[in-house]
């Protein structure tokens, strides 16, 4: 039996949807031709480049809410959601199979064993992909691995999460 090494760290926040009532969005897709069908790869990238520009403005939500229904359909932005959802590690899932009655002690334990190094495994690429800068092109990897670049970060869930750093300010 192997034990735990995986590093407990806090539960990464729940992203802001594109996809919300009351937003407007187009009726046909500008994208499709662009990103070759669309993967959902390509449209979380870019709608993650699309929020991170909005921060800027005086009102971030708004102009993000413009700058997304402007190029996406609603079920794309739904697309987008379900992609960065699923980009989560669900600690509660590891839980559920820890429970499970169907898998013996030594499978269940080799699964959760299993899942849990791959989970650090992917942690530590996706740290090396987000700290790379200009050594490498981070764009293939991050592909070849589903990972939008940055994604983990707080300032790419939400338009409102954590101050950037040269951000024009109106107060004195």
């Amino acid at each position: 039996m192997t034990t735990d090494t995986t590093p407990t760290t806090p539960a990464a926040p729940v992203h802001e949807p594109f996809a919300r009532p009351g937003r407007t969005f187009l009726q046909d897709s500008v994208l499709e031709d662009v990103l070759d069908s669309a993967a959902d790869w390509d449209l979380a990238c870019v709608a993650l480049d699309r929020r991170s520009f909005a921060v800027y403005h005086d009102d971030p939500h708004a102009e993000e809410a413009r700058r997304i229904g402007a190029e996406f359909t609603a079920e794309e932005a739904r697309r987008v959601d379900a992609f960065l959802a699923a980009g989560v590690q669900d600690v509660h899932r590891l839980d559920a199979i820890a429970a499970a009655t169907d898998l013996t002690g030594d499978d269940r334990t080799w699964l959760l064993d299993q899942l849990r190094l791959a989970w650090q495994r992917l942690d530590r690429l996706r740290d090396v992909i987000d700290s790379s800068g200009a050594v490498m092109n981070a764009r293939h990897p991050a592909r070849a691995v589903d990972y939008v670049r940055w994604s983990r970060k707080p300032q790419a869930l939400s338009p409102l999460n954590g101050a950037r750093l040269g951000r024009p300010t109106t107060g004195g």
